[in-house]
């Protein structure tokens, strides 16, 4: 959006706030009238912006956008010193509900910030621009996607359908789809030391649910997989994961005693590690493009242990194991940043540029490269996964540091270099 459409959206604002009021002056009654009378799409903005009730939704939607850039226009429009808060060195999301409670001037600012937000909808009017041609090929975010490896080497696509049986043995039902979700029954008594492997694969721009035959909840993110067998053996239960996953493991006693579950993860084929729990909340992100394999406990207590490295974890800490330097080290976890993609979210908190590009190539499948230097550029939000990829560009793309050229499914980021920089 153009400094002179928001320059629009902020005299068009104050015109409505003013109608409010009961302090418009005929003159301009008469701007704000010819405004509406222009455009259908005026007539609906001004029907909104009038509406209260359509406010909640709207502060619902500005939430996710990027304000640097315009509030210290918004703040000056209503009269207000812009809060230090604002003004911190990392790019944070903009959070209009903490400002609401200032006074009664904050009004100022939802209209003018809807409308604004309303603007950016429209399409822009034709104008001269230095920035790349996007491709019009639109990006969309990922969904339920998936594909099973049977014991028998068969392959079977898994989607987001109805009730379906995928696969028997022995006459029993092993797998069921269930809209995004394959759920495993107890099957049928095997062969002494026999055991039958399964294992679910997403692509990128896919995600997939597995209810283990013992009742373990798995969430499988976009450009993962899970490896388990049908049905556990009475000793223990063992998964294998490459990528990420959130695990709700069902607390079940075997008939000899205690029947751990073991989550061994592997990157790039090599073995990175084992998870060792009883029954728990935890997540494992272990990407071959990370530098580290993560593992966040929710609730519960799990154990981690790569070689004669190994640590024993507390709700609300994550274990950190770096291959290259080969340390394990235990930190703080923010919890609900580590597992906003399982809720449905993007949450970054001063999150480096790279790092967000990562998510987003797994999550809409595109590739991503680079021009520039991005060592300092970081940003902190909290964004819907189900956006359409150029809605979060627009916000990344706000507080003028960075340009993004879309050419089919291929994204590349660049540095703007400002005059000192030059």
């Amino acid at each position: 959006m153009n400094d002179e459409r928001i320059e629009e959206a902020l005299h068009i604002a104050a015109l409505i706030q003013q109608l409010r009021e009961g302090k418009i002056t005929a003159e301009d009654q008469e701007i704000l009238h010819a405004w509406v009378a222009a455009d259908k799409e005026n007539e609906a903005i001004f029907r909104q912006i009038s509406d209260p009730a359509h406010w909640e939704r709207e502060l619902q939607a500005i939430e996710k956008y990027d304000a640097n850039v315009l509030t210290q226009r918004v703040f000056t429009a209503a009269g207000l010193s812009q809060p230090a808060a604002s003004v911190a060195t990392n790019r944070s999301i903009f959070h209009l509900r903490n400002y609401w409670q200032l006074s009664i001037a904050v009004a100022v600012i939802g209209i003018v910030v809807i409308a604004i937000r309303l603007h950016m909808q429209q399409p822009e009017r034709p104008a001269i621009t230095n920035k790349p041609v996007a491709s019009t090929v639109a990006i969309n975010p990922g969904g339920n996607k998936a594909t099973l490896v049977l014991g028998n080497g068969a392959i079977m696509t898994l989607k987001d359908s109805a009730e379906d049986t995928v696969a028997l043995q022995g006459g029993s039902l092993i797998a069921q789809q269930q809209e995004g979700v394959l759920v495993y029954h107890k099957a049928a008594a095997t062969a002494q030391n026999e055991s039958i492997w399964n294992t679910v694969s997403t692509p990128k721009g896919g995600k997939y649910e597995i209810v283990l035959s013992d009742g373990t909840h798995i969430y499988l993110n976009a450009a993962s997989s899970v490896k388990f067998p049908v049905s556990f053996n009475n000793n223990y239960r063992e998964v294998v994961l490459s990528g990420e996953a959130y695990f709700e493991v069902t607390h079940r006693m075997a008939e000899k005693g205690a029947w751990p579950f073991l989550v061994k993860i592997q990157r790039a084929g090599e073995d990175e590690g084992e998870v060792k729990v009883l029954g728990t909340h935890f997540n494992v992100m272990a990407y071959d493009d990370e530098k580290t394999v993560k593992t966040t406990l929710v609730e519960g207590s799990v154990s981690m242990q790569k070689g004669a490295n190994a640590v024993l974890l507390k709700p609300g800490q994550q274990s950190v194991w770096n291959p290259k330097a080969n340390k394990l080290e235990v930190k703080p976890a923010d919890i609900e940043a580590e597992i906003a993609w399982k809720n449905g979210r993007f949450l970054f908190r001063s999150t480096d540029i790279k790092t967000i590009m990562r998510q987003l190539s797994r999550w809409y499948d595109v590739s991503v490269d680079y021009s520039g230097d991005m060592t300092d550029i970081r940003f902190a939000g909290n964004i819907e996964r189900k956006e359409n990829i150029r809605e979060l560009i627009e916000i990344l793309e706000a507080d003028g540091r960075l340009r993004f050229s879309i050419s089919g499914s291929k994204i590349i980021v660049s540095r703007i270099q400002n005059k000192e920089e030059q």
